[in-house]
């Protein structure tokens, strides 16, 4: 299983199961039902050093590598609150990944630290109401002004949208240019202009704060534009195939998770004289629930072994996020046809993680426009 691919982290993978099961697992059930997760959560994170996996220690960070920050998702991922392991991993792994790789030495040395010990959370802002993953149809726009930015348009389906303290902003900087016409701003949220619209309502993702943004005005130093002027693009790209990476290894342990749960029902609930398990309908279930998480477990690490080695893979993870983001669904739903009408209700994990995990094919890039990523790619190998 999935530890012995993790072999030289094993040690990291037991303290933070460990400081999970007595610190967040207890209270999952309370925050799910509040709609929320407090700001708390990062900073008892970030106390471990569980925040910086990726960044360098000048920051803060503990700069380890991306088989590490593998080796994180999947158990984090264990906790039935995808919305939370999410908001916690596109903060950690993601934008203050991008900010260490790409920020200015000013937006480093101002908003990294903090990242770190979870007093500063960010969002990344990609998504728009007329522009999901088609992003060459993203409308906000900067206009240089002097020797700064001046930001307007509307962002949704925001991450942390509503609790960041600051935000990556993907936006258009010259119309004329393709895509070499795109640069990413940070943008602090106390900005004037600044504005959270609204929280968005979920099916799952309880836990989550997911927020529409505006910005109207937002004027934005020179100094936070992320790498280079035209670089958004490219920076999104190899942004987005990392994220992507994250979401397939969160739903493989969420498989994983709801797997073990009904396999453990299966073995104690009784029927017609016997364990349900040994009802050949079951069992066969069972099996092929089992030999998907196999399937999809090779996939996943195959993507993420080329991923540590520095080779392109933009085929690789996608079709590994197609596969473990579909499977990862039918495996909640079968756990829920396992528990039969116990399922159903919210007294056992399966309605959670079957809520939650329906997101990870859309979240990221649909499993369709995965598709289209891997033959448009295969056509040029």
């Amino acid at each position: 299983m999935y530890t012995d691919y993790y072999k030289e982290h094993k040690v990291f993978i037991e303290s933070v199961r460990r400081f999970i099961a007595s610190n967040i697992a207890p209270r999952i059930t309370e925050w799910e039902k509040a709609g929320n997760f407090p700001d708390e959560v990062f900073q008892m994170l970030g106390k471990q050093g569980f925040l910086g996996i990726l960044i360098p220690e000048e920051y803060g960070g503990i700069e380890g590598d991306y088989k590490m920050a593998g080796a994180w998702c999947e158990v984090f991922g264990e906790l039935a609150s995808v919305g939370l392991t999410i908001g916690v991993n596109m903060h950690s792994l993601v934008i203050s990944s991008a900010v260490a790789k790409y920020g200015s030495k000013e937006c480093k040395e101002k908003w990294l630290p903090p990242a770190m010990l979870g007093e500063k959370i960010g969002a990344y802002a990609f998504t728009e109401p007329g522009a999901g993953s088609d992003l060459a149809s993203l409308r906000t726009k900067a206009v240089k002004d002097g020797d700064s930015w001046i930001l307007n348009g509307s962002k949704t389906f925001i991450t942390n949208g509503a609790r960041a303290h600051f935000i990556l902003v993907l936006a258009r900087t010259d119309l004329s240019a393709g895509y070499k016409g795109f640069t990413t701003f940070l943008v602090d949220t106390t900005s004037p202009g600044f504005q959270v619209e609204k929280k968005l309502d979920k099916l799952g993702w309880r836990a989550s704060d997911t927020a529409e943004l505006s910005l109207e005005n937002v004027r934005v130093s020179a100094s936070c534009i992320m790498g280079k002027l035209g670089e958004g693009w490219i920076q999104a790209s190899n942004n987005l195939n990392w994220e992507r990476m994250m979401l397939t290894l969160t739903s493989l342990a969420g498989a994983r998770a709801v797997f073990k749960d009904a396999r453990k029902y299966a073995s104690q609930r009784m029927a017609f004289g016997k364990s349900i398990d040994q009802l050949p309908a079951i069992s066969s279930m069972l099996s092929e629930m089992y030999r998907k998480i196999v399937r999809c477990e090779a996939m996943s690490h195959a993507a993420l072994d080329l991923i540590c080695e520095g080779k392109p893979c933009r085929v690789e993870v996608s079709l590994a996020k197609k596969l473990v983001c579909d499977d990862a669904i039918w495996i909640a739903d079968r756990a829920l046809q396992i528990h039969g009408g116990y399922g159903y209700t919210t007294e056992f994990s399966p309605e959670r993680w079957w809520r939650d995990l329906r997101l990870m094919p859309i979240g990221g890039g649909t499993s369709e426009i995965m598709a289209n990523i891997a033959m448009k790619d295969l056509d040029i190998i």
